[in-house]
């Protein structure tokens, strides 16, 4: 609706309103500057300025926060700061001038600049950004400070800035996005850049850009659609015009956008003057709370979410003067938006309707100036109002209506109201006292005036407590509610004591009732959101509260869930969360009585919808979402008024039977619906019941015990009189009774008072006193809805005392049957059946998984679609059972097609479609539908069918319809039958011949037979598998050949039987051969031995034949014998199986020994006793000399095996027995090194260890480490500290031997020496003296060796000293001793010192040139003139104690079985 408009020559380029106040801000193309204030309905110029930006386009305009500076540029480079007042006017403050037009700004929230204008509020300022022309960003403030930050390659052509991540966002004229980092400082940092795709961005570009939610930026450009980037989640889309209405044109282009984040409105200039609007209806990220900081247009954005496309909902577009709308821009507060183009701006309001309750009057707003004013007798008309109405207030004698400027009273006559007074106020909240007086929000107090407007108290709030934005009175009781979240309690019967210094003749305020409470969290002291309406109750002990969720510094509001409760006793918020129900609270009422009942109305969250709907299930309307609190259309069950309580209990029932016989959805699917609540200290917020609004109710308006009263549409109601005449069918004030006083309605007050505690208990599930409250009523509604309590409650003693005083004998019964249900909820589900709940029945039975019964329940009540949809998902062990009952279902309704079907879905169409069809042609006398039976069988594959009706036309003789069908469903035997009843014998032969059927050889043999036809008849006989009457025919008519191929196919009794008839022939190879066929092995054995001393030596065959199939299920006597047989004829390993499977295993093993028969591995694991539990009854005693006797067979298999050079098999099977320590001695002999380590390591034995490091010695561990370091581990787990020493002895030697290294020997030597000192050998002392010496010859010799070049003196001392030791030879060899002493001597030229070593090196016998160069002793001598002589080489240079022989020598060395002694090594 437009309001007012701003006519001026040149076009407006820019506005914006302030974050608080009614003040827009208006830029012209001229360069004026006009600021208006929209009071009286109007917009009053409050500043104007034409010299400033003289000239030069104003390119954009931004008030701070908090609406204390304004900020403008200019296309002249001209940046100008604006001091503002609170009314709006302007002065100069700080300019800043740049080479290029400004092109956009925006205020910065990051770091301490933010938290100084918190702060500080009026007297600091934010920072801010702006752009130019040719692409420069600039940062500056309000104290004359301006720094460039950054340069870009384009125009900036709009800025925002992104607080959640401290970012500025720009986007250039070249389609640039730009995201920089912003320090505290103001300095910048590039993040991110991206080339933004828009059609034909030629010629289009970004008009507009706005915050359209948490981190999500809508942008106009140019195009037919709003363009949306999600920052937060790098995700974009667009919003088409053509989803808005028939009213906007597809040709349409968008030029302006903007977002109003308190309705969640985004409103879209369009270029032939229309305004698209969007509402938001999704779900939006965690919310914050409503202390987060306030930001204008470029606010901060704190929380991130993911939002898509189908989360804005259009609404109806509004359309503006002509031309095109080339700003919008959104007021403070609720719907206010104003638009500008080339013809002017235009203020765009929302009307929202308006209802309310008091006594028995009731006013409904029917448009922005009237209203009906309804009593609750019937009586009602229209009032039509001067103002557009934006509030309303009655009682039951006066009508208050106001607009934020103005109100108008009236007096509330018979049959029209009477004006009282019109004034103008500001007041934001009104309503009525019953003292004559009219309270209103004005500023930072309640005002209490008289209907003339006259102020006459004041109830004032501090600047802590905030200024009150909301009120509401019940009887003589006032709740008010702040901007900060306070909550007070007044009663308006008494007054505050006077102050000193007040007006004799005036009174207090209304005395405050406690202290202040707070809307928050009492656990986290966290604020509950932003209150969006308040209920008293009615003894002023409660305030019922709905509020938002505010999202970041734009302040989004979403609705919350939670319905609040503030208790003043306990000074805490309690809530009933209405999430489970997938919805949240529009509106709330208490009664006017009763302290304890509130009733609220709800609609559904539109993601809820979305989900629960289903198929067939809408999507709620969008005018639901935000408008439903302020009286917008909604939906209500139907009152059923007039009738008994039990007739509308019936009604109810029956119309939720239909409603879910018909598939609808659950009651609680409806998108609105209404809820009663009991709230008390003890049990908080309960829910007593909740039903949905279903037509012609619209929305709830109060409760007043026993009624709930609605807005709602009656058809066929005659017009109202005058202007109301658009109204004649509604809105009317409706009722509907409280399911608890349905019959009741008019009863005295202390009923009344009894079943509202009736109710109460029920709801919070006291049984007991709710049957002590109404147990003197004798209504049977009060009974039957506490019955229907029960069945909520699940108290099945309690329903069976309410179905007796109900007279519901039926229903008595059903409880007692139902108890014999395991569960709970099976036997309250009987119940609710009985008392018409099938929904509650429904639900009863799938809480407790008794979907059997759900089946059974929906097969009953006729839900024949939902019965098998039961069946088939979970109950299907009952599916064909339930498609059988809906086929007879469908045969009692003469559906035989469908029947057909479900008879063939329950497999029991077999019998049941010929019953069917049969009785119906027998009834009907109608030979067609035999035919159609006939019909139905011949086109039917089963065979059980078809050989039905075979069976059907041979009994009334249609043998050639019979054979066609028996020949379909493949009953060859009774094709036969037919063929011999007919004496059609080659026929039958065929039939036989071809099919190869058992029953029908069978039925032939038998037909042959009593023709005296034998042959044929056992051949037959044996071709249906029938052996035992060929093998009669056989043996009657002596055919013994034919027996014989008969009886080894035959059944083992038979088999037997044959042979007793062979062997009393003297055909002993045929009864052998039986009797093993037959399982008879100790006869066939017999009867072979029998034969065999008759010298038939084919028996023998036979008998190994035998033997191959003897178990260890044949009786020991039989095998033995075998055996011994097998023993006698030396087939030894043919015996040797036999005593395995008898389990003689002694004799099995000293079989192999005398006879020398191979073991194999199966073998020995088949001698192998298994370990078994002693029989029960067993002694101990018994019971280990079992166990001793198994370990000796072990032990003399291992024996076996060793003595027959399976050393592994050996070792496993002395292992068993327990013995390890032969078992490793087996384990050496096979020199399997890697399982020798291997069993050492699992063993965990000291005489293991030992032998295995003793074994190892053996191998070429001197060029292998790991062998020696694995000897070295064996002999240190062994602590054999003797046989170390040793080692290391024998390593040391080796590295003097072999390499010459004494350091390395004299190493392995001193850990001999540590390890000798551990050992306790006898001889210990004598042994380490022994060591010791050779470690210090060794010592002195290492220490010669390295003085050869440092000290050559001390070197030829030492090696002089030690050659002159009588037992060095022990420790070292002498010759290295010599070679270091004449290598010297040569290097120093002392050719003659050198030749008497050699010289005497010859006189010990030792050998030269394995220590001394051939060239340097030929040197020698031909230095001192001796000439050399050659010799032969000795053998003192090979070794002749080769430790590994000696070593090998001894493992192969073999022990006796007598004396298993342990292997001895030597040390080297």
């Amino acid at each position: 609706m437009v309001q007012c408009a701003i006519t001026r020559e040149c076009d407006v380029s820019c506005m914006v309103w302030q974050a608080k106040n009614k003040i827009l801000a208006t830029g012209w193309e001229d360069g004026h500057i006009a600021i208006y204030s929209l009071n009286n309905q109007k917009l009053d110029c409050v500043y104007s300025n034409d010299k400033d930006h003289s000239g030069a386009r104003l390119s954009f305009l931004m008030w701070n926060p908090m609406s204390s500076r304004l900020v403008s540029g200019d296309s002249a480079g001209v940046v100008r700061v604006w001091k503002s007042d609170s009314r709006g006017a302007l002065s100069m403050y700080k300019q800043y001038k740049c080479n290029s037009a400004t092109t956009a700004g925006v205020f910065s929230t990051a770091g301490h600049m933010q938290s100084r204008s918190d702060v500080l509020g009026h007297a600091f300022s934010p920072s801010f950004f702006y752009g130019t022309e040719d692409g420069k960003v600039y940062f500056a403030d309000d104290l004359g400070h301006m720094t460039e930050v950054q340069a870009l390659s384009s125009s900036v052509d709009c800025m925002k800035f992104y607080g959640d991540k401290s970012r500025l966002v720009i986007i250039t004229r070249a389609l640039l996005m730009v995201q920089l980092q912003v320090g505290d400082d103001g300095r910048v940092a590039p993040v991110m850049k991206v080339k933004l795709s828009i059609a034909g961005s030629g010629e289009k570009s970004i008009k507009q850009v706005v915050w359209a939610g948490p981190g999500l930026i809508a942008a106009a450009s140019g195009e037919n659609l709003v363009r949306l980037w999600n920052l937060a989640s790098d995700e974009n889309y667009t919003l088409s015009l053509s989803s808005a209405g028939r009213m906007v044109g597809r040709s349409d282009r968008i030029v302006s956008v903007a977002f109003n984040p308190v309705q969640r409105y985004l409103a879209a200039g369009t270029m032939e003057g229309k305004v698209a609007l969007w509402r938001f209806v999704g779900e939006l990220p965690s919310p914050v709370t409503t202390a987060a900081a306030e930001g204008g247009e470029g606010g901060e954005p704190v929380a991130q979410g993911s939002v898509k496309p189908e989360d804005w909902e259009p609404m109806a577009p509004a359309v503006t003067a002509k031309g095109a709308v080339t700003k919008v821009s959104w007021g403070p507060g609720r719907g206010l938006l104003c638009a500008g183009g080339s013809q002017g701006s235009s203020v765009l309001r929302e009307d929202v309707l308006h209802r309310k309750i008091s006594g028995s009057m009731v006013a409904i707003q029917l448009n922005s100036n009237l209203v009906r004013l309804e009593r609750l007798d019937g009586d009602h008309f229209i009032q039509k109002c001067d103002i557009n109405i934006r509030g309303i207030a009655v009682t039951e004698t006066h009508l208050a209506v106001w607009n934020g400027s103005h109100c108008q009273v009236f007096e509330v006559q018979d049959s029209m109201c009477v004006a009282v007074s019109s004034h103008q106020t500001s007041a934001g909240c009104m309503a009525f006292s019953k003292d004559d007086s009219i309270l209103r929000t004005v500023g930072s107090a309640v005002e209490i005036c008289n209907y003339n407007g006259v102020v006459k108290k004041r109830i004032s709030f501090s600047e802590g407590e905030g200024e009150p934005t909301h009120l509401d009175i019940n009887g003589k009781f006032l709740a008010v509610a702040t901007s900060n979240g306070q909550i007070k309690l007044f009663d308006l019967s008494k007054r505050e004591a006077k102050t000193a210094g007040t007006n004799k003749n005036a009174t207090g305020a209304p005395k405050q009732l406690g202290s202040s409470g707070k809307f928050v969290d009492s656990a986290t002291g966290e604020s509950l959101g932003s209150i969006r309406s308040i209920a008293c109750n009615a003894d002023g002990t409660r305030v019922s509260i709905l509020s938002d969720h505010v999202h970041g510094a734009l302040r989004m509001l979403e609705p919350d869930t939670r319905l609040h409760v503030y208790d003043a006793d306990r000074d805490v918020v309690d809530n009933f969360n209405c999430t489970s129900r997938g919805r949240y609270p529009v509106s709330h009422f208490w009664d006017t009585e009763e302290p304890k009942l509130l009733a609220c109305e709800t609609t559904r969250i539109r993601a809820a919808s979305s989900e629960a709907g289903g198929p067939g299930v809408a999507a709620p309307p969008a005018a639901a979402k935000e408008a439903a609190d302020e009286g917008k259309e909604g939906e209500e069950g139907k009152d059923d008024e007039g009738k008994d309580g039990e007739d509308k209990s019936a009604s109810e029932a029956q119309k939720q039977f239909i409603r879910t016989k018909q598939g609808d959805a659950a009651p609680t699917e409806s998108e609105m619906e209404v809820l009663t609540l009991f709230v008390t200290t003890d049990f908080g917020v309960l829910m007593q019941d909740a039903f949905p609004l279903e037509a012609p109710f619209q929305a709830l308006i109060g409760v007043q015990v026993p009624r709930l009263y609605f807005a709602g549409t009656k058809e066929n109601e005659e017009s109202g009189a005058g202007a109301g005449g658009a109204f004649g069918n509604g809105p009317f004030v409706m009722n509907r009774v409280l399911q608890d006083f349905i019959g009741l309605e008019d009863v005295d007050v202390d009923t009344r008072a009894a079943l509202l505690d009736f109710s109460y208990y029920l709801t919070i599930g006291n049984m007991d006193e709710a049957h002590r409250a109404v147990k003197l009523i004798r209504n049977p509604s009060v009974w039957e809805n506490m019955a229907h309590m029960c069945v909520k409650t699940k108290r099945l003693d309690v329903a069976e005392v309410c179905l007796g005083n109900m007279g519901h004998a039926r229903g008595a019964a059903a409880v007692r049957l139902a108890k014999q249900e395991a569960e709970p909820e099976a036997c309250i589900a009987a119940v609710a059946i009985q008392l018409g709940l099938i929904h509650d029945a429904d639900r009863l039975y799938r809480e407790c998984g008794r979907y059997d019964l759900l089946n059974q329940l929906y097969q009953a009540s006729g839900f024949w679609d939902r019965a098998l949809d039961v069946a088939e998902t979970k109950d299907r062990i009952h599916l064909k059972t339930t498609h059988h009952h809906y086929a007879m279902h469908l045969e009692a309704i003469g559906d035989i097609n469908g029947a057909v079907k479900h008879f063939e879905l329950a497999d029991t169409h077999r019998t049941e479609v010929p019953r069917m069809l049969f009785d119906l042609s027998q009834v009907s006398r109608d030979p067609k539908v035999l035919s159609k039976l006939e019909e139905y069988i011949a086109h039917s594959s089963d065979p059980e069918l078809i050989k039905w009706w075979a069976g059907y036309c041979e009994s009334i003789g249609q043998y050639d319809k019979a054979r066609h069908f028996y020949h379909r469903a493949q009953n060859y035997f009774s094709l036969v039958r037919i063929a011999c009843f007919n004496r059609e014998i080659p026929r039958a032969k065929n039939i036989v011949e071809e099919t190869n059927n058992a029953a029908a050889a069978y039925y032939l043999a038998r037909y042959l037979e009593g023709m005296t036809e034998v042959q044929e008849a056992i051949n037959y006989y044996a071709q249906s598998g029938c052996y035992n009457h060929a093998i009669r025919l056989a043996k009657n008519f002596g055919l013994d050949s034919e027996l014989m191929s008969y009886a080894i196919k035959s059944r083992p009794s038979l088999m037997v039987e044959c042979a007793v008839y062979f062997e009393s022939k003297g055909e002993f190879e045929k009864a052998v051969q039986l009797y093993q066929k037959g399982g008879d092995i100790p006869k066939a054995l017999d009867l072979c031995f029998k034969a065999g001393s008759q010298g038939r030596t084919s028996m023998f065959e036979v008998l190994k034949n035998i033997a191959n199939d003897l178990d260890d299920q044949t009786s020991p006597q039989t095998v033995a014998r075998c055996a011994e047989f097998f023993i006698e004829h030396g087939q030894f390993e043919k015996a040797v199986q036999l005593f395995m499977t008898g389990k003689r295993y002694v004799r099995a093993i000293d079989l192999c020994m005398q006879h020398k028969v191979k073991l194999t591995d199966e073998m020995v694991e088949g001698l192998t006793p298994p370990k078994e539990t002693p029989p029960e009854g067993t002694s101990a005693a018994d019971a280990a000399a079992m166990e001793e006797e198994r370990l000796e067979t072990l032990r003399a298999l291992a024996k076996a095996c060793k003595k027959q050079g399976a050393f592994q098999l050996a070792c496993k099977k002395f292992t068993q027995a327990g013995d390890r320590v032969k078992a490793m001695k087996c384990l050496l002999k096979s020199g399997d090194t890697k399982n020798i380590t291997y069993y050492a390591n699992v063993s965990r034995n000291r005489e293991i260890y030992v032998l295995a490091a003793n074994y190892l010695q053996s191998l070429d561990w001197q060029n292998d480490p790991k062998t020696m370091k694995d000897i070295v581990l064996f002999y240190t787990k062994a602590k054999a500290w003797e046989q170390l020493s040793t080692f290391f002895d024998s390593y040391a030697q080796m590295e003097i031997d072999e390499y010459r290294d004494y350091e390395k020997a004299l190493e392995a030597l001193k850990k001999a020496a540590t390890y000798m000192v551990k050992a306790r050998t006898p001889d210990k002392e004598h042994l380490l003296a022994n060591l010791q010496q050779r470690i210090y010859h060794i010592e002195q010799f290492v220490t010669a060796r390295l003085n050869a070049k440092d000290d050559p003196a001390a070197m030829v001392r030492i090696c002089h000293a030690l050659l002159e030791q009588q037992d060095v030879e022990s420790a070292l060899r002498v010759g290295d001793c010599f070679a270091l002493l004449i290598e010297f001597y040569h290097g120093q030229k002392n050719y003659d010192a050198a030749y008497k070593l050699i010289e005497n090196m010859r006189s010990r016998q030792i050998v030269l040139h394995p220590y001394l160069e051939q060239d340097m002793i030929e040197e020698v001598h031909r230095m001192v003139g001796v000439p050399l002589v050659s010799e032969a080489a000795g053998d003192d240079g090979e070794v002749d104690d080769d430790v590994a022989e000696e070593l090998d020598e001894e493992v192969d060395e073999v022990v006796s079985d007598e004396d298993e002694g342990d292997f001895k090594f030597g040390g080297k």
